[in-house]
């Protein structure tokens, strides 16, 4: 059997903390309404993924202007108590260690919370750079490397939200592309951020909105990799769950005895079946494949090693049962045609020792019955 496509079941950023309710109403307590339009897709093949549970032992982390009125760069819970966050240094640069050079095609993704009321219109945010592989990662400025690359300056202030698009240090205008928002950034929400480089074209979206599409941002064929950045004027950004990945989605296809759609971009919230609202592309897409195939299809959720066998066998059907419910409401599949099965953790495709082979692990399979 023929594997296409993937959706990634990775534990997102909020956990669900109530108890007493149906898989129904996880489903229909989240509004996806906003997303209709969000085409997105997340590549299928996670290459590093980065969550901060095992602290900055694998980042290098550069902090300039040290200051006691500061918080220093490093691991913390304040945006939900619950989670691993990177506090960003306010002027610094910071690279993960292990990360090898990016494919032709790849997307990245990674939620963030910035503290509004602390950050500052002026200077810029978090500066996300694909930039060559050529570059001195540990002498790297946003203002002066010629290195062939994009930046992109992702800036939340209380009433503005910025987003800038610049290449490198070079003769002419540097800024490919530049959007303001008032009110764009709501205050105590973390938000989701999206990237996706097709050829030379690069697209960012922040949560359902997509900010930039640069059908040059990228023109140059080299190799490139990736470097983050801060210098701010204020102080508060705060990242996590950050995902590399490659080998983009083919169009979606008919599932039959021969193919069977495997995804992992269906995102849901810590230790629960309740479906992010960023899911809504990936799970169109199988809506299209299941539309598009004859019979019975069987949706079937797995996840990774960690945590209790028997919890994760329950986790893996609810969540499978969440795809379901969310494909009758949302997409019109007849309910007739949707079984539901969960594998758990029984059932890997790749190792369970290394975060992205755990990534690659949370899955959900589309099968012909």
């Amino acid at each position: 059997m023929k594997l296409f496509g993937n959706l990634l079941l990775v534990a997102a950023t909020a956990v669900f903390g109530q108890l007493g309710y149906s898989q129904e109403d996880d489903v229909n307590s989240v509004d996806y309404k906003a997303y209709n339009d969000f085409d997105f897709i997340a590549g299928e093949k996670t290459l590093y993924f980065e969550d901060f549970t095992g602290g900055l032992n694998k980042w290098k982390v550069i902090e300039f202007d040290a200051t006691e009125e500061v918080m220093p760069p490093g691991i913390n819970n304040k945006p939900d108590q619950t989670h691993q966050w990177f506090k960003a240094p306010r002027r610094g640069v910071f690279y993960p260690t292990n990360l090898a050079a990016l494919p032709e095609e790849f997307t990245i993704e990674f939620d963030l919370w910035a503290d509004a009321e602390t950050m500052s219109e002026m200077e810029s945010g978090l500066i996300l750079s694909i930039i060559g592989d050529k570059v001195v990662k540990e002498e790297y400025s946003t203002a002066f490397d010629e290195n062939p690359q994009v930046q992109i300056d992702i800036h939340p202030s209380l009433e503005f939200l910025y987003c800038i698009a610049t290449k490198e240090n070079s003769e002419g205008e540097r800024v490919l592309d530049r959007k303001e928002i008032r009110d764009g950034w709501k205050l105590g929400k973390v938000h989701h951020i999206s990237i996706a480089r097709i050829g030379t074209q690069i697209k960012v979206y922040i949560d359902e909105k997509k900010f930039i599409d640069l059908p040059q941002g990228l023109p140059q064929k080299v190799n490139y990799t990736l470097v983050l950045a801060t210098n701010m004027w204020g102080d508060g950004m705060y990242l996590t769950n950050l995902r590399v990945a490659g080998n983009l989605p083919a169009p979606p296809m008919k599932i039959d005895n021969e193919h069977k759609l495997v995804t992992n971009a269906i995102y849901f919230s810590t230790n629960s079946s309740v479906i992010k609202a960023e899911s809504w592309s990936a799970l169109k897409r199988a809506a299209e494949a299941i539309q598009l195939s004859q019979g019975t299809i069987t949706i079937i959720g797995h996840t990774d090693a960690d945590g209790n066998d028997d919890a994760n066998q329950k986790l893996s059907e609810e969540r499978a049962a969440s795809v379901k419910s969310f494909l009758i409401k949302n997409f019109g599949i007849d309910a007739s045609r949707l079984l539901t099965a969960g594998k758990g953790e029984s059932e890997p495709i790749d190792k369970n020792d290394t975060p992205e082979g755990k990534a690659n692990n949370r899955r959900v399979e589309f099968v012909l019955q």
